[in-house]
C-alpha cells in the first residue's frame, strides 16, 4: 500500500453503482405502481357511485320520447339559470317528469 487510504478495485465499485441504480429503478417501478393501482381504484370507485340506482319509464314511449321530454324538461327548469344543478332545480325536474306521465322506477 502505497498511501493509507483503502482503494476498492474499479469493477467492485462498477458492481456497486449498478446495484444503487437497479434499487433506485426498482423503488420507482414500485411507486409507480402504487400510483397506477391507486388511480385506477379510485376510477372504479367513482364509476360505481356516479351509476343511477333508478331511471324514468312511461308505458308505451319510446326512447325519442324521453329524450324529447327530458330536454322540454331542461329547458323549462333550467332556463334563465346558469346551468347549477342544486337540490331544488332536480325536484322542479322530476316535478316535470311526472306531470309528463314518467315515473322513477329503481333498476
Amino acid at each position: 500500500m502505497k498511501s493509507g487510504k483503502c482503494r476498492f478495485p474499479p469493477t467492485l465499485l462498477l458492481a456497486s453503482r449498478i446495484s444503487i441504480l437497479e434499487s433506485r429503478i426498482i423503488v420507482r417501478q414500485r411507486n409507480l405502481l402504487k400510483t397506477s393501482l391507486s388511480g385506477l381504484f379510485a376510477v372504479l370507485l367513482a364509476g360505481c357511485a356516479l351509476m343511477s340506482s333508478w331511471h324514468w319509464e312511461k308505458a308505451g314511449a319510446s326512447e325519442a320520447e324521453y329524450s324529447f321530454d327530458e330536454t322540454q324538461c331542461k329547458a323549462k327548469t333550467y332556463a334563465g339559470n346558469d346551468g347549477t344543478v342544486t337540490n331544488a332545480t332536480v325536484r322542479r325536474m322530476h316535478a316535470c317528469m311526472e306531470a309528463r306521465g314518467w315515473r322513477k322506477v329503481p333498476n
